[in-house]
Formats: C-alpha cells, sequence, structure tokens
C-alpha cells in the first residue's frame, strides 16, 4: 500500500512539474509569436527576425517533447 503511496505522489509530482514547464513552454511561444508578427508587420527583416524564427522553432520541438514524456506518463511504454 505504501508503495502505491509512492508511486501516485511521485506520479502527480512530475505531473505538475510537467505543467509548470508546459506552461513555461507555451507562455515563451506565445510571446515570442506576437514579437515575430510585431517585426514583421514592420518589414524588419534581418538577424533579428531570422534568430527570433530559429528560437521559436526551438520552444516548438521542446513543447513536442514535453508532449511525448508526458504522454509516457501517463501511459507507460504504450505511447
Amino acid at each position: 500500500m505504501t508503495e502505491t503511496r509512492t508511486a501516485t505522489s511521485h506520479s502527480r509530482s512530475r505531473r505538475r512539474a510537467a505543467g509548470g514547464e508546459l506552461h513555461e513552454v507555451i507562455r515563451a511561444i506565445q510571446e515570442l509569436t506576437l514579437e515575430l508578427a510585431e517585426l514583421r508587420r514592420e518589414k524588419q527583416i534581418g538577424p533579428k527576425l531570422e534568430a527570433k524564427e530559429h528560437t521559436l522553432e526551438q520552444l516548438r520541438w521542446r513543447l513536442a517533447a514535453i508532449a511525448r514524456r508526458h504522454a509516457t506518463d501517463d501511459f507507460g511504454a504504450a505511447a
């Protein structure tokens, strides 16, 4: 019984941590998307825009990794 509680508590704690990380990444993606839209609207093309686009792509990959990790945590090896 203790092992079940410990495993459940550990699982909940990991889910909360993943949720915090998920929120952080989504927020960063939203902010960066708005910044990019502003730069494009002002027709500011150059290294600054390219760097932000690259960062956005990295954040999208990070989001995908978090989603995969979360799916694996929830459903085990089946995911």
